[in-house]
């Protein structure tokens, strides 16, 4: 759904993507950026600091949304910046879910502790899911939830922290949805490449 903004958000960002160039930032530097910022949001969350916690994470998710557009814009673009993208988002991910997971156990709520926990193994085997895919399909975007739409739902329930319970339930079965539908894809495609 949001990943049909990527080109609208692309075109909208490039002033600023332009400005980063200007001064010299790589694309593995703006995605070491986004990472580093995730980390500093998910430290406020923990201590409970919501609101600046939550838009910390907005904003360097925006960051992190960036370093694709930066690398294709000087003709950076390589296999290895993809890579390391992709390994910095799964930490990015979990940095922010264990956050949420280590406040509920602070407090002692066991079902914000448990969706948390699920929510988390949705979202890397989500990504696991297309990651080893892509080793022999062409499989592109697929499924309800993918990264902008868990980062946009992440976002609200912090900043709405009263909402955080409801946010967990949609990321855990949006999550486990989207989990089915790229199984059944892959199954699909796979299927279709023994028939052919």
């Amino acid at each position: 759904m949001i990943h049909r903004l990527k080109g609208p958000f692309e075109k909208a960002s490039m002033p600023f993507v332009d400005f980063l160039i200007r001064h010299r930032f790589s694309a593995s530097q703006l995605t070491l950026t986004a990472f580093l910022g995730t980390i500093l949001a998910s430290i406020l969350i923990y201590y409970e600091n919501w609101i600046i916690g939550s838009c910390l994470f907005m904003i360097f998710s925006l960051f992190d949304a960036l370093d694709g557009s930066l690398a294709r814009r000087n003709d950076s673009a390589k296999p290895i910046g993809a890579f390391f993208d992709s390994v910095m988002d799964r930490f990015s991910d979990s940095a922010i879910l264990f956050a949420i997971i280590f406040y509920a156990f602070n407090v002692g709520n066991r079902e914000i502790f448990l969706l948390g926990l699920l929510a988390l193994i949705a979202s890397l085997i989500t990504s696991y899911i297309k990651a080893k895919a892509e080793k022999f399909l062409e499989f592109g975007s697929i499924g309800l939830l993918q990264r902008p739409e868990r980062v946009l739902i992440i976002f609200l329930m912090l900043l709405f922290h009263k909402y955080l319970l409801l946010g967990l339930w949609i990321l855990v079965i949006g999550g486990y949805i989207t989990i089915c539908q790229r199984l059944y894809s892959a199954y699909q495609e796979f299927n279709r490449q023994s028939l052919s």
